[in-house]
């Protein structure tokens, strides 16, 4: 089972120290130097003990099984030492490495018994934070530890306000008085709630509004009713409380709109309400900030009945969402400073005093650096103050040492003006601040004031002057050095890394691993030492990344070097990867315009020169390499693609023979023709068609392709000879007689439209089936022989190559 983890309690904890937390506590575990500790014996130290749990103030404790105890350094880290779980009759014991004082954590963890059980610290605590230790030491190494549980409690009711409106909008809590883990929930549609995992002992019950409009006032359970107050009330083992009715007051407050001067909202305006003091006369501001309007542009600010007040505001908070524009002070009523501004008053409980405060614009939005002041306030030190990165570039920065006492505005020190200054004897007793003011036309200017310390008082001191160790470049780690600090801080030291001026949370630590995205980059480190009441120290050092070298080998080319042949460049293993690859090919030393693919198609200018490639690597914060390939051989002509040519269409005199090429390449190809008869070439015949004609009759034909491209050598190709040539076949209408049927009429024949043309025709007349002596004209004139026969015509059409044939016309009705 993994070991459970206590929550981080100490209201001095956070996050970013957890590194130096667990380092500190691998320390004291090898040293066995815990708050109290003994040096390390021979002997073995235990703790052991029984859980027990009571899941109600009356109830007997029953001994809980699967509970996790455990022992934890005894400082305000509470750091894991050792521990066990319990068996099922209670029972746990463990050891621990040293004698001294630990602090014993008891939870269930997860499983049905943490639904049940709150978990604890030694003495009945919530937290680690004030919780008594229990010590094991040489003198008696075995610890005898029985923790009981208490049960959580739970209650349930109803939230409304004076109306007797239900309220859904709000949130019911309990957390622990000495801190721990809180429990919460919201109403239902009806206001009513459930609320578990009461902790027990002390506990801050309370209801709260969440509508983001401050509507209600926060309300509080004392244990047996409800109070304005803010009030922890006890809580027995096991507690039910139900039917507990809180009933919200309406707050008196003031709620102001900030607003552009189109009358959209604007979030993130920093504002100062100020507060009439009626004994010393002045207008006191909050001892709290920054504060800001809210994401609706709404300010709110609880109000006393009968008290004064003003509101100023100021667009100087840049921490918020990056916006456009920023916008002109101004104090309600629209007046330029507090003194003239209108006082503002809340005449009964429960008021909204309503308005709205509309800005003109100062100008565009500066992105502020984070200025950092490192060095000491000491009269004879170098003080230093570290703009930080603003934009968007270029920003003009400028700077203004200066001073203040206690309860006293800050005063320039007169010609310090630059980045460094060197305190004098005359700001003894002085704090030293380093304001840093940036302009850019067109854009609203900002300032920052940074504390340097107070000059002349006793400060945490350093043996060696802030440096960074170790080789600036990729895959190298740095290492702050500033020897021994004086003395041992309370807090700290707590490092701040950089990168090109944008915090880097890799690390927060005296160590940095640098990597390949760094190189190049400004990295930068800070150390903050506090130890009240002396004055701070603060160190800074930067180092510039060197730009990593990218292995780079000598590209080769494959391919033939012939013209339509396609060349590739092959790079070879570039590093570390990834790297960004680009290619340009060059002919004969001259780079070809449009070629920076890794594949190159060789076209005619190639023909005769030589090809090469250049390969140009980048990265990110490595210097960029480029290399050129050994030249190919001079590009030779290339090869056509040439298919056998086909011939389609019917081998006889009149029909149409087609050449049929294929496909040749690479395209385009010029083609040209040449028909042959029994391999002689048909003089004229250059088409991809030819028509037979009547000297090709009996001979067989075929077809020669021949492709030309530039760059390329030429080709030609010869079909496969047709089947010998046959007569052709005449298209031979029906012929048909025209003129009157009477004995000295003329007779026409109309032959129809004979081919392929021209076609010699012929004419013979017949009287019923014999053929009449000497009429072979078109026409023929009727004489008295012909009188009650039917008259008819043959017509015969030849032509060289081709069938003769004849058709006859349909015989005539009887002459007259």
């Amino acid at each position: 089972m993994p070991l459970p983890r206590p929550t981080s309690d100490h209201p001095l904890q956070r996050s970013w120290r957890g590194a130096w937390a667990i380092l500190a506590a691998a320390v004291l575990v090898a040293a066995g130097l815990f708050a109290g500790a003994a040096p390390a014996s021979a002997a073995t130290y235990t703790f052991k003990g029984v859980v027990k749990g009571k899941l109600t103030a009356t109830a007997t404790a029953t001994a809980l099984g699967n509970v996790w105890v455990g022992a934890y350094t005894n400082d305000d880290r509470a750091s894991y030492v050792a521990g066990a779980w319990s068996a099922a009759d209670g029972s746990y014991s463990f050891t621990v490495p040293a004698a001294g004082s630990y602090k014993l954590w008891t939870t269930c963890s997860t499983g049905p018994c943490s639904a049940t059980y709150a978990d604890e610290w030694n003495a009945n605590k919530s937290s680690s934070y004030g919780s008594t230790p229990v010590a094991v030491t040489d003198a008696a190494p075995v610890t005898t530890y029985n923790p009981q549980l208490e049960a959580f409690g739970s209650m349930s009711g109803r939230v409304t306000n004076k109306a007797g409106q239900a309220l859904t909008a709000v949130s019911i809590s309990a957390s622990p008085s000495g801190g721990g883990q809180v429990s919460s929930t919201k109403p239902d549609a009806n206001g009513y709630f459930t609320l578990t995992k009461i902790p027990p002992n002390q506990a801050y019950i309370s209801v709260r509004d969440e509508s983001g409009q401050r509507l209600y006032l926060e309300q509080y359970w004392n244990g047996t009713g409800t109070v304005d107050a803010y009030t922890a009330a006890t809580v027995p083992s096991g507690v039910k409380w139900t039917n507990v009715n809180f009933v919200l007051k309406d707050e008196t407050i003031m709620e102001a709109t900030v607003t552009n001067p189109a009358g959209v909202p604007i979030a993130d305006v920093g504002y100062i309400p100020y507060v009439y003091n009626d004994a010393t006369g002045a207008w006191d501001g909050p001892q709290m900030g920054p504060l800001t309007s809210d994401t609706q542009g709404k300010i709110y600010w609880r109000m006393a009945v009968g008290k004064k007040y003003k509101l100023c505001v100021s667009d100087t908070f840049y921490e918020g969402a990056p916006r456009e524009k920023r916008y002109k002070p101004e104090c309600y009523d629209n007046t330029p400073t507090k003194d003239t501004a209108t006082v503002l008053t809340a005449t009964a409980a429960g008021q909204r005093v309503k308005f709205t405060m509309q800005l003109d614009e100062a100008g565009l939005s500066l992105a502020p650096g984070r200025p950092y002041v490192y060095g000491s306030a000491q009269a004879g030190k170098t003080l230093t103050v570290d703009p930080g990165v603003w934009g968007p570039a270029p920003v003009v920065l400028a700077y203004q040492w200066q001073r203040s006492t206690d309860g006293t505005e800050l005063q320039d020190i007169a010609g310090a003006t630059a980045t460094t200054y060197v305190p004098t004897a005359a700001d003894a007793g002085y704090d030293i601040w380093a304001k840093v003011t940036g302009t850019k036309a067109g854009y609203a200017p900002h300032y920052d004031t940074v504390h340097a310390g107070k000059s002349g008082a006793d400060a945490v001191t350093a043996s060696k002057p802030f440096t960074i160790l170790g080789t600036p470049s990729a895959g190298n780690t740095l290492t702050v050095d500033h020897g021994t600090l004086t003395p041992a801080p309370d807090f700290g030291p707590y490092y701040d890394w950089f990168v090109n001026g944008v915090p880097d949370y890799r690390s927060n630590g005296p160590t940095f691993l640098l990597q390949a995205s760094d190189a190049g980059k400004k990295v930068t480190a800070r150390l903050s030492v506090h130890d009240w009441p002396l004055q701070p120290y603060y160190g800074q050092a930067s180092v510039t990344v060197a730009a990593g070298t990218l292995t780079a080998p000598v590209p080769t080319v494959s391919g033939t070097a012939k013209v339509g042949s396609v060349l590739t460049a092959v790079p070879g293993a570039w590093g570390p990867a990834p790297v960004t690859l680009a290619y340009q090919w060059f002919r004969s030393g001259v780079a070809v315009t449009g070629a920076t693919s890794a594949t190159y198609t060789l076209v005619a200018a190639d023909l005769g020169k030589t090809m090469t490639v250049r390969v140009t690597g980048s990265k990110t914060g490595f210097t960029t390499a480029a290399k050129t390939s050994a030249s190919t051989a001079a590009v030779a002509a290339g090869t056509l693609t040439a298919p056998v040519p086909t011939v389609s269409g019917t081998a006889k005199v009149g029909s149409v023979l087609t050449a049929v090429p294929g496909t040749w390449g690479p395209a385009p190809v010029t083609l040209a023709y040449q028909w042959f008869r029994s391999g002689v070439a048909v003089t004229g015949a250059t088409s991809a068609t030819y028509t037979l004609v009547a000297a090709d009759l009996g001979k067989t034909m075929t077809v020669r392709v021949t492709g030309s491209k530039t760059g390329f050598t030429t080709a030609a190709k010869t079909s496969a000879a047709t089947a010998a040539v046959a007569v052709g076949t005449l298209t031979a209408p029906t012929p048909t007689v025209s003129g009157t049927k009477t004995v000295g009429s003329t007779l026409t024949a109309t032959p129809g439209t004979w081919g392929p043309a021209p076609v010699t025709l012929t004419y013979q007349w017949f009287r019923g089936n014999t053929a009449i002596s000497g009429a072979t004209a078109q026409t023929y004139k009727l004489v008295a022989a012909d009188k009650g026969s039917a008259i008819k015509v043959r017509v015969t059409g030849t032509k060289a190559g081709y069938t003769t044939v004849a058709r006859y016309s349909a015989a005539t009705s009887l002459i007259g």
